[in-house]
């Protein structure tokens, strides 16, 4: 990993527990999947796989037949993919090793689908790595993405009630943009990719593009006994009490570095963190009181094209 370690970084994007479960309502795959025509599908390529949720998420929904290859930048991610697998009873339909997008060990023309889940936003060279998509697919493949813009996330989540007062959040909102252009500046990636992706898609040379939002919103109402509002407070409470910064990025020396590469104001650095602490820890109070409650409207894309026949 570039800015963190294997373990920092699975813990920010909770691979481990039951989080990530809570991402995809069950009947909303069903219908991407028939859109997808993942029933055609024979060899699958899940990039930037982590541990494996993302690929394991859509198999049931392909021919017991299909296989799938995963590879990840990571090798350790790769082996626990592989790990799991062989818990699951899926060694012998799902692979795993390291690669990096930019470089993916294939021949031309190798998969049915390939496909990842907040993987691009992590790209420096996103028409690189979208070039080297289109070579492993066969004529007439699929390409599907699903990527987010986490900005647009961000104005939600501080507008469940009791709000953060209106001057905070124009504040914090401006902290974390100037965080995600800094990432941007250091080529670790850009954070709300999922609004420019149909367009690069189109650059890349796919066709029959489609673009679709996951219609799943995360929501939180006292007293919280929901399976998934459990999961996704749970995974929350634990960013917060690790010093997380939600409206950063990660710890407070990460956010620094990229708030800084972003263009912004060392001066300022210190009481805007302490400011979006604070707003984490009037939240945390808020929920432990039982009073908060409020919607999340994750701003998820699916985009997908084939490259041509």
């Amino acid at each position: 990993m570039s800015e963190q370690t294997a373990a920092e970084y699975s813990f920010l994007v909770g691979f481990d527990g039951e989080w990530r479960d809570t991402w995809w309502n069950a009947d909303f795959l069903s219908l991407m999947a028939k859109r997808w025509r993942l029933a055609d599908v024979q060899r699958v390529l899940d990039i930037g796989c982590g541990v494996g949720h993302w690929g394991r998420t859509l198999l049931p929904h392909m021919p017991d037949t299909t296989t799938i290859d995963g590879v990840d930048r990571e090798a350790s991610f790769a082996e626990r993919a592989s790990a799991k697998a062989a818990e699951l009873g899926l060694a012998g339909r799902a692979r795993y090793r390291h690669a990096t997008i930019e470089s993916l060990p294939f021949d031309d023309g190798t998969f049915d689908f390939v496909t990842c889940q907040t993987v691009l936003m992590h790209v420096a060279d996103v028409p690189t790595a979208l070039a080297e998509i289109r070579r492993v697919l066969k004529p007439g493949g699929l390409f599907a993405a699903c990527e987010p813009d986490n900005l647009a996330e961000a104005m939600t989540s501080h507008r469940g009630f009791p709000g953060t007062p209106w001057k905070d959040v124009l504040q914090l909102l401006d902290f974390q943009h100037t965080c995600y252009e800094g990432k941007r500046a250091l080529g670790r990636g850009d954070s709300s990719i999922g609004d420019t992706l149909p367009g690069l898609l189109a650059e890349a040379g796919f066709t029959d593009l489609s673009v679709y939002q996951s219609d799943k919103c995360p929501w939180l109402v006292p007293p919280y006994q929901t399976r998934d509002q459990a999961i996704d407070l749970r995974q929350i409470l634990q960013w917060i009490d690790a010093g997380i910064c939600i409206f950063g990025h990660g710890s407070r020396a990460e956010t620094e570095e990229v708030y800084l590469a972003g263009g912004g104001d060392p001066a300022r650095f210190g009481p805007l963190f302490d400011l979006a602490i604070e707003s984490q820890q009037r939240w945390k109070a808020a929920v432990v009181a039982g009073k908060y409650h409020g919607g999340r409207a994750v701003t998820a894309y699916l985009v997908s094209g084939r490259k041509p026949a």
